[in-house]
């Protein structure tokens, strides 16, 4: 049985509250938040903040999530002892300074579904807009320290295999792994009981390359299957009103 208190973590994971239940009956929170108390006590900087480390359940409730984006981790750069990251794969609302690999991926939204063509779109450096249309944004490891991108995944490895087999694993709704540390877990994710499993490159390899972003159509695909599914069209680009 968990020592920590249920009514402080319920909250933070809203409407899918009663799906990772379970796991904090059964102690799973507990190491996680020892190892970042102690980590913070010794003076770590953690990205994101502590308010937004759960942001992405908050932001996509449960009954509202066609697919899952799912990446490696959060930023782990400070802008003004800032973090970068928000609680939201991609997203960088907070410093409101658009990151490479954001870039690269509305490049590859673009071009996907514009051909390239359309500039009626913002760069909206807060993701907030697609995650609030149904897209969980995702990453394996919910932080990481200040320079050390993924040093946080082996103590969120048993949340992310917890949430891959027995919150989605009999959903169907699609999930996307993006880069080959997310790819490592869809090896949870049971293809019997599971609809559309899609692995694509990070977009972080395209940026530093200098080159767009190959999503490999998976995008367009996802998007057939939610509008067949649940007649939802998803907003990718947060796109100007005419």
């Amino acid at each position: 049985m968990s020592k920590l208190k249920k009514d402080h973590f319920a909250p933070l994971l809203g409407t899918w509250w009663s799906k990772f239940e379970k796991f904090f009956d059964n102690g799973g929170f507990e190491p996680i938040y020892d190892y970042l108390k102690k980590e913070s006590l010794r003076g770590k900087k953690i990205a994101p903040n502590s308010n937004l480390v759960y942001r992405c359940f908050q932001e996509t409730p449960i009954n509202e999530c066609y697919c899952v984006l799912i990446s490696m981790c959060p930023y782990h750069s400070f802008v003004n002892n800032s973090p970068v990251a928000d609680g939201l794969a991609f997203s960088c609302g907070i410093t409101e300074k658009l990151q490479p690999s954001l870039d690269a991926v509305y490049k590859g939204w673009e071009c996907e579904f514009h051909d390239c063509l359309n500039l009626g779109y913002n760069k909206n450096p807060d993701l907030g807009y697609l995650a609030r249309s149904g897209v969980l944004l995702y990453n394996c490891a919910l932080t990481t320290e200040l320079g050390k991108a993924g040093n946080h995944i082996p103590i969120w490895s048993d949340f992310t295999k917890y949430f891959l087999e027995e919150v989605i694993a009999y959903t169907g709704i699609p999930i996307v792994f993006i880069g080959k540390d997310a790819q490592k877990f869809n090896k949870y994710v049971t293809p019997l009981t599971h609809g559309q499993i899609y692995n694509i490159e990070h977009p972080a390899a395209a940026a530093r390359e200098s080159r767009d972003w190959n999503t490999e159509g998976v995008f367009k695909k996802v998007s057939e299957i939610i509008w067949l599914n649940n007649r939802k069209k998803i907003k990718w680009l947060d796109e100007y009103e005419n």
